[in-house]
């Protein structure tokens, strides 16, 4: 089985939907985002040690996950099996609420852990400016933007964590 199709080739792609799109729609270009994020926490996740934060990554690449169905597919189907929903948003905001950091202040990270849980942060607010356009224009539910606006605090929280521990 060949992995290429070649039906990108004339600068087109196809959403979840099967509407051809071309490469450089919003779309495409939010979905992308997503993967650099999710790449990001699998870089995190392959040198993390500790078990809870670990979890906690995982259940959010399921969420991110599903995430890029809804919006390749412009919204909620039968597909998209575990949508983020307010309860989620209020597990980040448990998560942050247990983790947070002592300062408030901004610090330097220098621990390879740290770092890159903070390149995952970084990643998550270039997520968060390109969907600010689509909350705005009711083509993202607001549950996505809160959970993407929260997730960039978690990870500050869990940076934080990793570089004092």
């Amino acid at each position: 089985m060949v992995i290429y199709t070649k039906k990108g080739d004339q600068g087109y792609a196809s959403t979840l939907k099967g509407n051809k799109i071309p490469k450089n729609h919003e779309i495409i270009l939010i979905t992308g985002k997503i993967d650099s994020l999710q790449s990001a926490l699998d870089s995190t996740n392959v040198i993390i040690t500790n078990q809870e934060i670990k979890k906690i990554i995982q259940k959010i690449q399921e969420k991110l996950w599903q995430t890029v169905g809804e919006i390749s597919n412009q919204g909620l189907s039968e597909i998209i099996k575990k949508p983020i929903t307010e309860q989620d948003i209020t597990e980040l905001e448990q998560h942050i609420d247990n983790h947070h950091p002592e300062n408030t202040y901004f610090i330097r990270f220098t621990k390879e852990t740290s770092t890159r849980i903070n390149e995952a942060r970084v990643r998550t607010r270039e997520l968060e400016t390109m969907l600010t356009k689509q909350l705005l224009e009711n083509k993202i539910r607001p549950e996505i933007y809160k959970y993407i606006n929260r997730l960039s605090d978690l990870l500050y929280a869990l940076a934080c964590k990793e570089e004092k521990s």
